[in-house]
């Protein structure tokens, strides 16, 4: 059975992640902590680093 996900909360970022979950990683998580608003994602993951 295939867990729900959603897109990760920080803007700038198109992971897909559980919906348990915020942020798909630290960097994101801090990032829309700290209301970095129009920064690309830092995350390193590949789906994002296909995006740039």
């Amino acid at each position: 059975m295939n867990e729900a996900t959603k897109t990760c909360d920080h803007d700038g970022c198109g992971c897909r992640i559980p919906v348990s979950r915020d942020y798909c990683s630290e960097s994101c998580r801090m990032a829309a902590e700290s209301q970095n608003v129009g920064g690309a994602c830092e995350c390193s993951h590949a789906h994002c680093q296909q995006r740039h």
